[in-house]
């Protein structure tokens, strides 16, 4: 969610100038978790299942990526259904550390909520913008 203190240097570094105040004000008469419902149904995750070719691009070339490990899951995530992520590896952990069955579904869901949550406070943005002008 934004907070009035990212809105204010966002608005700041545009050269509007606004009182903490008044930013607090605006943004709570937006309701940002309706906001963010409405990005997160726009991204949506698919588990690989390593035998369809992606974008045109046969599974075996995928599949010898170097960021690719032979034990693990990988999963995709799409916004407005198109691919932005192919994720082969826990993207929450430094190095290449394999996914497991039991954990793609958590940490694709985690990754798209992190998207959702990037493109709600953009929109949130907007919103703020237009309610101060």
């Amino acid at each position: 969610m934004l907070t009035a203190v990212q809105a204010l240097q966002r608005l700041s570094s545009m050269g509007v100038q606004k009182t903490l105040a008044d930013i607090e004000a605006a943004l709570n008469a937006i309701d940002q978790q309706v906001i963010f419902d409405e990005q997160r149904q726009r991204v949506t995750v698919q588990v690989w299942d390593k035998a369809t070719p992606i974008n045109g691009v046969a599974p075996e070339k995928i599949i010898a990526r170097d960021d690719v490990p032979d034990d693990g899951e990988i999963y995709l995530l799409y916004v407005d259904g198109k691919l932005v992520y192919l994720q082969p590896h826990d993207p929450f952990q430094a190095g290449v550390v394999p996914m497991t069955s039991e954990t793609v579904v958590q940490l694709a869901n985690q990754h798209a909520d992190q998207i959702a949550t990037q493109m709600a406070d953009d929109k949130t943005f907007e919103v703020l913008l237009t309610s101060l002008a």
